[in-house]
This record gives structure tokens, C-alpha cells and sequence, in this order.
């Protein structure tokens, strides 16, 4: 039975051999070595006893060789018929007969929808897609890559929502779920912020009626005559809300309003978690630019506070918000690095835990004392407080991997005096005997005479 089934697809793709021997695509001995390959794997795939790695091995082994057939078609500048340019759909073709036949294994589908993409096959990924979110409704992973297909490569917003929606109603308590979904909607806010920019929606008014004003070159402004102008029954509808168009303030959807009830929505399945309310923080951080960034940030903080007020999560979390969306080369930024470090002064005092503390705090001082465009005073401060809270977490104990590592790149960049980094890589690595970064870190800071 296998082997009448490796027969029948061998003799399907004899057209296309011949047609590459034929227009010396490659040599006879080659297609020998190809019928011979194909030939054993349709065998093992075949049998009774076959599995997902066999599938695996058979399509690295068909794209292997569909590459090097598109190179040497290039390099020879031939044209097929299409029988010899079938590579990718026989591999297509063995990609849904595995997915078929292990239809349970998320990694055979993965590498499927993956490909298909990668190949812009779009009806290919679209049918994929709907049969594997059919059979694993369960599986995040899945939801998110449809969502991120749509988003990404049709531009369709609306349908990417729709994906995280659908996924949401069979996995209410995926914590990346939520999070991704609640990034999708202040993607959809920053990208219609941008658009509004480019149209110059939001601008100051100008009265289309100033005459006798010049350009600049002696020539009269003629006044904007509109089509309402001249037929008043064209006049828009004033019953509609337009002032949630023009108004930023006015329009919920561009004021937070969807990241918030999005949040709120999460944390009424996952409650208690403050883990959970950080990845959101952490998500929303990353549109620090937009107007309404620092009040859902508030909101998070404001949860976090309720739920765990002297977790370092949650100061941390304080700590960082003066710090959001600033400019390091604008005038307000020492201010706001002043209120950061007060807060962080104010956190260590009551944290329950010092240590995840001290290395966010490291972790973003550091970030902004080795930027280029920062002032020089600004790169002392944020240097002079890595320093302070380095020394203050060896001291009590409080001290991560994480905290070594960021060191050891604050003394990379910048010229630190008094500071035995070799030293101090020694300590961590023997207080962290298993962390593979760190160890690696320190042997090649032993084996250097000089700065790491």
C-alpha cells in the first residue's frame, strides 16, 4: 500500500524531471539523486509507521531543492512550462498532507501558514488559516499570527480585530491575548493620529473669506468658493456629530477609551495579577508619543495601587511614568528625571521586594546615559544613580543577574573611574553559577587586559 501510494505521486512529478533535464536545469546524475531522495521519503512518509519529523525532513528537503532550481533558472535566464515551475506547489502540496494527517501537531502547522506567507500565497494561507484555527481554537498563537496576517499584509484593521475577539472567546484567560489585542487598538489610534497629521486635520482654522492679503509676491488671495457656496442644498447635515472628527478630546476612540475598557475587560478574567497589569504597562509605554498614553498608564497604576501597593511591579511602574515619552533633549526632561529619581528614593523605602526594583531602575538609567544626543549633565545624573543603586542592592542582598549585566554595559560605554568591573562580573558569576550570559561575560573580562 505505501508503496503504491510513493508511485503514484513519483509519477506525477516525472514532467516536471524531464522538463529540467531537458533545459539542463540540472544534470541527469542530479535528477537521478532527486528521484532517488524523493523516492525514499515518500516511502517513509507513506508507511504505517511514519510521523510529524519525517513530513519535516521531506519539506526542508523540497525547499532546498526549489531554491537552488530558481537560482540556476536565473542564472541560466530559461523559461518553463508549467509543469517544471510546479516546485512550490509540491511543496504546498505535501505541507496539506501532512497537516492531514497530524493534523494535532502545531509545529507542522505552524512552519504550513508560515511558508504560505513568507511565499505571499494568500489563498493558500487564508484556507490554512481557517483549518487550523477550526481544529486548535484554543491556541493563542494561532489567533495572533491570523490577526497579524491581516493587520500586516491586507492593511485591514478590522479584521485583525476581529481575529483577537474570536481567539478572546475561547481563551478568556490568555493573558497575551489580551495584551496583543489591547496593542492592536493603540496601533489603530497611532496610526489615525498620523494620518490626521498628514491631512492637517486638527489645524488651526483659516478664514476662507481674507481678502486683500498678499502671498508674498504682490498677488491678491482669492476667496475658497465651495460647492455649498454656490448650491446651498449640498450643505452637510449638521444633525451628525462631526466634532468627534475634528476633535481629538471629543472621539473616546482616540482619548484611551478602547485600551482602558480593554484592560479593565482583562483584568475582570485575570484578577489579582499584577504581573499581568505590568505587561500591560509595558505594552502601553511604548506609545509614549500619543496624548492619551499617560492617562491609561495612570489607569494601570491606579489598579496596581489597589491591587498591590508595595509590589516593586507596581512602584516601578511609578517610577518610570515621568520618564515616558520624554524627550531627553528637551528643556522639561531634567524636571522629569527629578521626579523619577524622587520616586525611586521614595519606592526603595517601602517596596516588598528591593530587588526587581532596582533593576528597572538600573536597567532605564542606563539606557539613558548612554545615548549620544543626551546632555552631558543629564548622562552624570543618570550615571551617578546606577552607581548609587548598584552598590546599594550588593549591599542589601537585593542584587539580580539582570543588574550585573546592565553595569557591565554602563561601564562599556562610558569611562567610569574607580570601578573594578572585572571585579564585580567575578561576583556575579560566582553568585550565579548557572546564568550562561553572565558566566560568559566574566571569562572573557579574565581573559582581557583592558576594558570589557
Amino acid at each position: 500500500m505505501a508503496a503504491d501510494k510513493a508511485r503514484f505521486y513519483m509519477e506525477q512529478s516525472l514532467p516536471e524531471l524531464q522538463e529540467l533535464k531537458k533545459k539542463k536545469i540540472f544534470t541527469e546524475k542530479e535528477i537521478s539523486d532527486v528521484v532517488k531522495k524523493r523516492n525514499q521519503f515518500e516511502l517513509r512518509v507513506n508507511a504505517s509507521g511514519c510521523n510529524a519529523q519525517d513530513y519535516i525532513r521531506y519539506l526542508e528537503f523540497e525547499i532546498n531543492l526549489n531554491q537552488l532550481r530558481k537560482k540556476r533558472i536565473k542564472r541560466l535566464g530559461v523559461k518553463l512550462n508549467r509543469d517544471a515551475s510546479s516546485g512550490q506547489r509540491r511543496i504546498f502540496f505535501i505541507m496539506d498532507r501532512a497537516t492531514q494527517k497530524f493534523y494535532g501537531d502545531q509545529v507542522l502547522w505552524m512552519q504550513y501558514i508560515e511558508y504560505a506567507r513568507k511565499e505571499k500565497a494568500g489563498k493558500i494561507l487564508n484556507k490554512a488559516l481557517m483549518s487550523v484555527l477550526r481544529l486548535h481554537p484554543t491556541e493563542p498563537q494561532f489567533w495572533i499570527f491570523a490577526a497579524s496576517c491581516a493587520i500586516e499584509d491586507n492593511m485591514d484593521i478590522t479584521e485583525g480585530r476581529s481575529y483577537l475577539q474570536r481567539g478572546l472567546r475561547f481563551n478568556k484567560a490568555s493573558r497575551v491575548l489580551w495584551v496583543e489585542y489591547a496593542k492592536l487598538e493603540m496601533v489603530f489610534v497611532a496610526k489615525v493620529l498620523a494620518r490626521r497629521a498628514l491631512l492637517g486635520i486638527g489645524a488651526p482654522a483659516v478664514d476662507e473669506y481674507e481678502v486683500g492679503e498678499g502671498d508674498g509676491e504682490g498677488n491678491i488671495k482669492l476667496p475658497q468658493i465651495s460647492a455649498e457656496d454656490i448650491d446651498p442644498s449640498l450643505k452637510k447635515d449638521h444633525s451628525l456629530d462631526t466634532a468627534a472628527l475634528e476633535d481629538v478630546d471629543a472621539n473616546p476612540a482616540l482619548n484611551g477609551a478602547i485600551a482602558i475598557a480593554i484592560f479593565d475587560s482583562a483584568i475582570r478574567e485575570i484578577p489579582d495579577d499584577i504581573e499581568f497589569a505590568e505587561d500591560f504597562f509595558n505594552v502601553f509605554a511604548q506609545f509614549g508619543h500619543l496624548h492619551c498614553t499617560t492617562k491609561i498608564l495612570e489607569h494601570v497604576i491606579t489598579y496596581s495601587q489597589e491591587v498591590a501597593p508595595t509590589a516593586p511591579q507596581t512602584l516601578s511602574m511609578c517610577v518610570k511614568l515621568p520618564l515616558i515619552g520624554a524627550d531627553p533633549t528637551e528643556p522639561v526632561f531634567p524636571n522629569r528625571l527629578r521626579t523619577a529619581i524622587s520616586r525611586m528614593a521614595e519606592a526603595v523605602k517601602t517596596a516588598s521586594a528591593k530587588a526587581p526594583l532596582y533593576a528597572s531602575f538600573i536597567k532605564s538609567m542606563v539606557g539613558l546615559a548612554i545615548l549620544q544626543e543626551v546632555d552631558s549633565g543629564i548622562c552624570k545624573v543618570a550615571t551617578s544613580m546606577v552607581l548609587k543603586y548598584f552598590r546599594q542592592a550588593e549591599e542589601q542582598g537585593e542584587i539580580m543577574p539582570e543588574i550585573y549585566l546592565d553595569f557591565a554595559k554602563l561601564c562599556r560605554k562610558s569611562n567610569i573611574g574607580g570601578v573594578d568591573i572585572k571585579g564585580t562580573l567575578e561576583r556575579g558569576a560566582s553568585k550565579y553559577p548557572n546564568h550562561d550570559k553572565l558566566q560568559a561575560l566574566a571569562s572573557r573580562a579574565r581573559s582581557l587586559k583592558g576594558a570589557i
